[in-house]
């Protein structure tokens, strides 16, 4: 008996794209793997790495030093100071950050509301976790925040809502009074915000770019950042993505964590982990 979840999902899009781009000798527009731009310095500590550092298990949390290189670059592009020991956490990409959320913070019936048109795998791990997807579609060609729909959608079994910006695939940068607004409805309705930012250092105007862990001081203790070192330095094949949240709110998305991966694999880091 196959998941009827997993046997409905089908073949994902983005590996459907990559392999017609590779039968077809065409361009692939349709996943974000930009080749020849990996900084190497990067694949000089990598590969220095293989030698210098330890093969075996690093910690659950992920290597110290890469952690505190996370809580550095939180502080030095959001302006905030995080404990990288107790609000840091390294997964294997950002899409099984995604997964350990969902598993760590829904229950059976749990809604999660999604803004539309989006990443292809939300809606697979919401349901997988025993959530209900919620959607809530953004109209071009200015995708703003459809504020009266979404207030109306809220029931007492929501849980969760999802934000993604810069927005995969449109492109769109929630801006800081629509962030404000999920704030207010967060704090409202007791309801805890992912926000999955993978993209923040890929805007290419003059657009700014707002995080709403950083960004709206009152929301941060519901709030779940998700990041990718792959999306930020071109090495999406390294699967390097990390968790910023309260200690309290990123508990169970660690013991989530701890059966999916466990860990992520160490060679990634020049320094020796201890």
């Amino acid at each position: 008996m196959v998941s009827p979840i997993f046997g409905e999902a089908g073949t994902s899009i983005f590996e459907a794209m990559s392999r017609l781009s590779v039968e077809r000798g065409a361009i692939n527009l349709g996943q974000g793997f930009p080749e020849g731009f990996e900084p190497t310095e990067l694949l000089d500590a990598a590969a220095l790495a293989l030698r210098e550092t330890s093969q075996q298990y690093p910690p659950m949390m992920g290597l110290p030093v890469l952690r505190q290189a996370v809580a550095e670059n939180t502080r030095r592009f959001l302006g905030l100071d995080i404990d990288w020991e107790k609000e840091v956490l390294v997964t294997s990409g950002a899409t099984e950050a995604l997964a350990d959320t969902f598993l760590g913070h829904l229950n059976t019936g749990d809604e999660v509301i999604l803004f539309e048109p989006a990443y292809d795998a939300y809606a697979t791990l919401i349901r997988r976790a025993g959530g209900t997807v919620v959607p809530v579609r953004l109209k071009p060609p200015l995708w703003e925040l459809p504020r009266e729909e979404l207030a109306k959608v809220i029931s007492p079994r929501t849980r969760l809502i999802v934000v993604n910006t810069p927005m995969n695939p449109v492109g769109k940068i929630f801006d800081l009074d629509e962030l404000e607004f999920l704030a207010d409805l967060a704090i409202k309705h007791d309801l805890l915000i992912v926000s999955d930012e993978v993209y923040e250092h890929l805007v290419f105007d003059e657009r700014p770019f707002h995080s709403l862990w950083g960004g709206v001081e009152k929301i941060r203790d519901r709030v779940v950042r998700i990041g990718s070192a792959g999306k930020s330095f071109s090495l999406t094949g390294w699967k390097v993505g990390y968790v910023t949240a309260s200690e309290a709110t990123l508990a169970p998305i660690a013991r989530a964590h701890q059966y999916v991966t466990f860990t992520t694999p160490p060679r990634l880091c020049k320094r020796q982990w201890r």
